[in-house]
């Protein structure tokens, strides 16, 4: 097979849905459903996830809310889902496709629905720009060449099957770029603005993240390891929130400060 039809067959099997409809992407959007809903079953065989109906509940209408008044059609293309993990670590993860969870102690960090609103938007802008598998794309474009230039089989294997489905991969695999975790942040504001928080919270928690990881930077290491967090990403954070025009129809945030302090709370106390 020559380079050029090499090329063309590799252009036929990648995605160009999403965010980035031209970046290279091994997967279509049912694929990143599919692995997303693989990779769920291994985090939820390893994690205790919280089954309280205040809290499940609150977060789930903050995503909710959020993918409602997404101005971007690429949210409406995944099945999103929200669960909070009991974990004593400060973190939040989300897998291609959808699926969204928040640790229990990155919940008691934030005062407000508002700032809760900016970890669910980040990681709903890490879904809709496909930055998992257009990671497992780079990362495996020699196996795809491959597979394309001798025809084996219609559409190459996933990557995941090669590598397994450990949660410390699951973990691994979402080690973001500076560039991606800036690109969650700006599709994570912009998902504030458009449903009616708002999104200066942002650098607040941003703020509330550094100084833990000064106090306590076993709380947080692992959510540091995968999204690295410097004074330039706070910064442009506050710039890009007080740029944001207020849309006019935007809905008004449901739970305020006490609503949300009270939900807490109750949780805090289980």
């Amino acid at each position: 097979m020559t380079r050029p039809a090499l090329a063309a067959a590799l252009l036929l099997v990648l995605g160009c849905a999403g965010v980035h409809p031209y970046h290279p992407n091994f997967y279509s959007v049912d694929g990143d459903i599919r692995l997303g809903q693989q990779l769920q079953k291994e985090v939820e065989s390893e994690v205790t996830l919280l089954r309280l109906s205040a809290l499940t509940q609150l977060v789930n209408s903050i995503g909710q809310r959020l993918q409602e008044s997404a101005p971007d059609p690429a949210f409406k293309l995944f099945p999103y889902s929200f669960r909070v993990v009991d974990s004593p670590e400060v973190n939040a993860f989300a897998l291609p496709g959808g699926p969204i969870y928040i640790n229990s102690a990155l919940i008691e960090l934030c005062d407000t629905e508002d700032q809760l609103a900016s970890v669910i938007g980040h990681e709903m802008g890490h879904v809709a720009a496909r930055h998992a598998t257009e990671m497992l794309t780079t990362q495996n474009l020699t196996q795809l060449a491959l597979i394309a230039a001798v025809s084996v089989i219609p559409v190459p294997v996933p990557p995941i099957a090669w590598e397994g489905t450990k949660l410390g991969y699951v973990l691994g695999l979402l080690r973001y770029s500076r560039g991606k975790e800036a690109e969650a942040d700006h599709l994570g504001l912009e998902l504030m603005n458009a449903a009616g928080y708002d999104p200066n919270e942002m650098a607040v928690v941003f703020g509330r993240l550094a100084e833990q990881q000064h106090s306590l930077p076993s709380v947080v290491e692992r959510f540091f390891s995968s999204h690295p967090l410097s004074e330039n990403r706070m910064r442009d954070a506050e710039r890009r929130a007080a740029a944001l025009p207020r849309p006019p129809n935007a809905p008004v945030a449901t739970a305020r400060s006490s609503t949300f302090s009270e939900v807490n709370l109750m949780f805090a106390k289980d």
